[in-house]
């Protein structure tokens, strides 16, 4: 096998591309394509072949469960491996999976190091081939390039993200960007301003007592779990209240939200990002921290649940 060849499957960008940096980092030599939903990614694989799929499960147009299912009545892609990733961690899912044929299983949130390991288990298990192979194949066809006289060349790099997250990860020089109107908000929510007009769509008044109490429980890739009140949601973002001493998640973690309502049902679970962190007061050690989160899910049937439960809370 002269590369690998991998396939990565997620309607939500953001996860893409986390997704294609830890591959890279594990196998610069492979060559990586994603695909937005089930019938992109089939329409990929009956145009060309991969060697690995790293798939979520609920994506619209075809989910990952569906994509599987296709994948192993093909005889080219019947016994290619296959790893689900997905919020949806309960035993009847997971059971489902592995009746499809699906070959491992990783939970988000995650970070680099668990999909790493997951991967390469997976990829040495089918192919015998490992991260340091690659590695020291890249190192040899830079060698070749410099004795031929050859420049060589440069790696492979992932998509960029979107770039409101590119201007904040890398702080390119040029044209300072205009902050996104949602970041806006979540810094006016922060510091105690009037939300902006993009927030709420009508000036915002007194809440009614009537109104729902919301509760969210927040899982992070490092393996916290934070139960938070909601104090405000859109259908963009949220802003919730943690207790400190659950732990703080980093800037840009990926996080998976479930939003509860007061009789403890759970109307959605959304994956999202951090991309703000601040404490409510003026005091280091404050007792609680504000936490924006912003939604990475671009599935329509949880942005319709999501809107239920936003006009429900607001």
């Amino acid at each position: 096998m002269k590369a690998l060849n991998i396939l990565v499957v997620d309607d939500a960008r953001f996860i893409r591309d986390l997704v294609r940096k830890a591959v890279k980092a594990q196998y610069p030599t492979a060559q990586v394509d994603d695909a937005a939903d089930g019938l992109q990614a089939q329409s990929k694989m009956k145009s060309g072949t991969y060697h690995v799929l790293l798939c979520d499960w609920e994506m619209p147009n075809m989910s990952g469960l569906e994509l599987l299912q296709w994948m192993r009545t093909e005889e080219r892609y019947e016994k290619v491996p296959f790893m689900m990733i997905t919020s949806r961690s309960e035993k009847s899912h997971i059971v489902k999976a592995v009746e499809a044929g699906v070959n491992d299983y990783i939970g988000k949130p995650f970070n680099n190091e668990q999909l790493g390991t997951k991967l390469a288990r997976l990829i040495y298990k089918f192919y015998k081939f490992s991260p340091k192979q690659t590695a020291r194949q890249a190192q040899q066809s830079d060698n070749a390039s410099l004795l031929t006289g050859a420049s060589p060349a440069p790696p492979a790099s992932p998509k960029s993200p979107s770039a409101d997250n590119a201007s904040l990860l890398t702080g390119g020089a040029g044209a300072k960007p205009k902050a996104p109107a949602k970041v806006q908000d979540g810094a006016s929510l922060l510091t105690g301003a009037a939300p902006s007009a993009q927030l709420v769509d009508k000036p915002r008044t007194k809440k009614p007592t009537n109104k729902s109490v919301a509760l969210a429980h927040v899982r992070t890739s490092q393996g916290q779990e934070l139960r938070c009140i909601v104090k405000d949601i859109n259908l963009n973002e949220m802003m919730l209240v943690v207790k400190r001493d659950q732990g703080v998640p980093s800037l840009f973690d990926q996080v998976v939200v479930d939003i509860v309502s007061k009789e403890e049902d759970i109307v959605a679970r959304v994956n999202c990002f951090v991309c703000s962190v601040s404490s409510p007061d003026k005091r280091i050690d404050g007792e609680l921290f504000n936490l924006l989160v912003r939604y990475e899910d671009e599935d329509p049937e949880k942005l319709a649940a999501l809107s239920k439960f936003v006009a429900k809370v607001r």
